[in-house]
C-alpha cells in the first residue's frame, strides 16, 4: 500500500495564498498542490492577511499563516509549527536564504528548494559564497527550466545530480482554444463588450518594470502602424502587483504612448481568474523580456488559448516556444525591429495565425499542463518513501 508522502511547502510570505493578487510562486504552488492533495499530504505555510485566517483546510489541503513584517520572524514561527508537523519533506520556494535556519533546526529531513527565477540567487539579494553554503545543505533543487538548472550549476557549481527541472503548467480548464467550434461565439462577444471590433489587438501581460521590455514594443510601434493602421496594442499590466502606482518607468511609457494614442490602451491590473478572456481576444501576444526569463507562466497560457507568442530568444523561452511553429523567438539586440516584422507577417496572415495558435494548442497540451506538471513532481515525492 503507497504511503502518502507528508510535504510542507514553505512561500516566501510576500503574498497571500491561496489569493487572486499572489505573485506566480504562490500561483505554482496552489496549481501543482491542487492538482496532488489526495496523492500528498500537503501543508502549505505563507502569509495572513485580514481576508485570511490563520489556518483552515481546503480540500485535502492545509493552509497554516503567519504575520509576514521580517522574514527572520516569520520563518521563525513557521519553524516552530514544523517541529510539530514532522514532515518528511520540507520544500522551500525561491527563498534560499531560508535553508540554513531550516537545516539547522531539521537535520535529517529532507530539505528541498524550488527555484522559480534568477532574482532570488543573484548578488543584489545573496553573496554567492552564502549561496553556495545553501545549496549544499539541500537535498534538491527544482527549476523550471533547463536554462535555470544551466544558470545555477554555472554560477555555483553545484552538482548536476542534484538539481531536477521540471516544467511548469497551465490550466486547461480555464486557458483554452480560442480556435474551438464551442468558444468561436464567446470571442466574437468578447471583442463587442471590449470595444474591439475592427481592431487587430496585440498584448502584453505582464509587470511593468524596464526588465519585461515593454518599451521595446512602443518603439516598434509606429513601423507596425504603418504597415497595419488598425493596430491596437493593450498593455495590461501595473508596475507592482495589486497597485496603479506609477514608477518613472511608467510615466516613460506613457510618454511613448502620446505620440499615438489610438494605438495603445493600458489596462491596470487584471486578476488571474480573468486574464484568459484578454488572451482570446487577442490575435498576438508579445514577451519582449530583455532579462533572463526562467520560464514565463504567461507564454504558456497564452499558447493554451491559441494564441501565437513573440517573445524574447533567452532564458527558458525557447524551450517553451518553437520558432515558427507556435510563435516567433526574437534576438533582443535588435528586438524593436525584430518585433515588428513578425508581428507585421502575422497580421497579414491571419491564416497562419490560425495554424500557429492550433500548433500552440497542441503543444500545451503534449508538455505543458499542471497534471503533467504535478505527476512529474509526484513521482519525487514518492522517492522520499523509497529512500528511507
Amino acid at each position: 500500500m503507497r504511503i502518502k508522502p507528508k510535504v510542507a511547502i514553505i512561500t516566501p510570505g510576500s503574498f497571500p495564498i491561496p489569493s487572486t493578487r499572489s505573485s506566480s510562486v504562490e500561483t505554482v504552488v496552489e496549481m501543482q498542490t491542487n492538482v496532488l492533495q489526495t496523492e500528498v499530504d500537503f501543508t502549505i505555510f505563507g502569509k495572513k492577511t485580514k481576508e485570511l485566517p490563520s489556518s483552515e483546510k481546503r480540500g485535502n489541503i492545509s493552509y497554516v499563516r503567519f504575520i509576514y513584517r521580517k522574514w527572520t520572524r516569520y520563518l521563525t514561527k513557521v519553524i516552530s509549527a514544523l517541529s510539530k508537523l514532522k514532515p518528511d519533506l520540507i520544500q522551500v520556494e525561491n527563498r534560499p536564504h531560508f535553508i540554513p535556519l531550516l537545516r539547522q533546526s531539521f537535520q535529517k529531513t529532507q530539505l528541498w528548494l524550488s527555484l522559480h527565477s534568477t532574482k532570488f540567487i543573484s548578488s543584489s539579494h545573496i553573496e554567492k559564497e552564502e549561496l553556495i553554503r545553501c545549496l549544499y545543505q539541500v537535498d534538491k533543487v527544482i527549476v523550471n527550466s533547463q536554462f535555470l538548472k544551466n544558470y545555477l550549476i554555472s554560477l555555483t557549481g553545484c552538482e548536476e545530480a542534484k538539481i531536477i527541472v521540471n516544467h511548469l503548467g497551465v490550466d486547461t480548464n480555464q486557458f483554452h482554444s480560442k480556435w474551438s467550434t464551442n468558444h468561436f461565439s464567446e470571442n466574437e462577444n468578447i471583442t463587442q463588450q471590449m470595444n474591439l471590433a475592427g481592431k487587430r489587438m496585440i498584448l502584453f501581460v505582464g509587470r511593468l518594470r524596464k526588465i519585461k521590455g515593454v518599451e521595446k514594443i512602443l518603439q516598434a510601434m509606429p513601423f507596425i502602424i504603418q504597415a497595419v493602421p488598425d493596430t491596437l496594442l493593450i498593455i495590461a499590466g501595473s508596475a507592482f502587483y495589486g497597485s496603479n502606482r506609477k514608477t518613472n518607468y511608467v510615466e516613460h511609457l506613457y510618454r511613448l504612448a502620446k505620440e499615438f494614442p489610438e494605438h495603445v490602451r493600458f489596462l491596470s491590473f487584471i486578476p488571474h481568474e480573468q486574464i484568459h478572456v484578454w488572451f482570446k481576444a487577442a490575435e498576438i501576444v508579445l514577451v519582449p523580456s530583455i532579462g533572463q526569463e526562467a520560464f514565463g507562466l504567461v507564454n504558456v497560457e497564452a499558447m493554451a488559448c491559441g494564441v501565437p507568442v513573440i517573445a524574447s530568444n533567452i532564458g527558458g523561452m525557447p524551450e517553451v516556444i518553437e520558432h515558427g511553429k507556435t510563435g516567433y523567438l526574437v534576438n533582443t539586440k535588435n528586438l524593436d525591429a525584430e518585433l515588428a516584422k513578425y508581428v507585421i507577417q502575422l497580421l497579414n496572415n491571419p491564416e497562419k495565425i490560425k495554424q500557429l495558435g492550433l500548433n500552440c494548442v497542441n503543444r500545451i497540451s503534449e508538455n505543458f499542463t499542471w497534471e503533467k506538471s504535478a505527476s512529474r513532481l509526484l513521482r519525487l515525492y514518492d522517492q522520499i518513501e523509497s529512500e528511507k
